[in-house]
């Protein structure tokens, strides 16, 4: 007796790897804030494989193959992405979400109570829903007996357009 194999096994596999890099090709990817001049808070987290794809367009602006190159060579070569900031605003004029290689305006819809992660609670803007959730003290830092800065593991909460994700990251507000 001989096994007949069906037709439609190649045919399944092609639409299921398809249907898997169309989710993929949607997902929500944290990538570097242009940011500013200011030293201000920020949230960051680890560079990962999505990242080359927004880090290739950062650096099509250079028409010229060797500034091209010098320019993902310089970008892919940090680890973190710091994907939120205040960049120095005041808390009324909202924080700054890098996703999908594209920055948006958040503003702060509910403050969590938390002594040390000022960015802990909810924003809104743009089309966009950040949660912060403060997780762990990584480490304090102090000048003498001053405390000057904070490391804080957080989970970052992102909604856009019926899709979501969570990112581990830190948050860190040393000077």
């Amino acid at each position: 007796m001989t096994a007949v194999k069906p037709r439609r096994q190649a045919g399944g596999l092609f639409l299921c790897l398809a249907a898997g890099a169309a989710l993929a090709a949607e997902r929500i990817v944290p990538t570097d804030d242009p940011g500013s001049d200011c030293v201000a808070a920020r949230i960051f987290a680890q560079r990962t494989r999505q990242n080359l794809k927004y880090d290739a367009l950062y650096c099509a602006v250079n028409k010229q193959r060797p500034a091209y190159d010098r320019c993902l060579r310089h970008v892919s070569a940090n680890e973190t992405v710091t994907f939120f900031t205040d960049r120095c605003n005041a808390p009324d004029e909202g924080a700054y979400l890098s996703i999908n290689g594209q920055t948006h305006l958040v503003r702060r819809d509910s403050r969590s109570a938390h002594p040390e992660v000022a960015y802990a609670g909810t924003y809104k803007g743009d089309g966009v829903v950040v949660r912060i959730v403060p997780k762990r003290r990584i480490e304090r830092f102090f000048d003498g007996s001053e405390r000057i800065g904070v490391k804080y593991a957080v989970d970052v909460f992102i909604e856009r357009e019926g899709r979501s994700v969570k990112i581990t990251a830190v948050y860190d507000d040393r000077p």
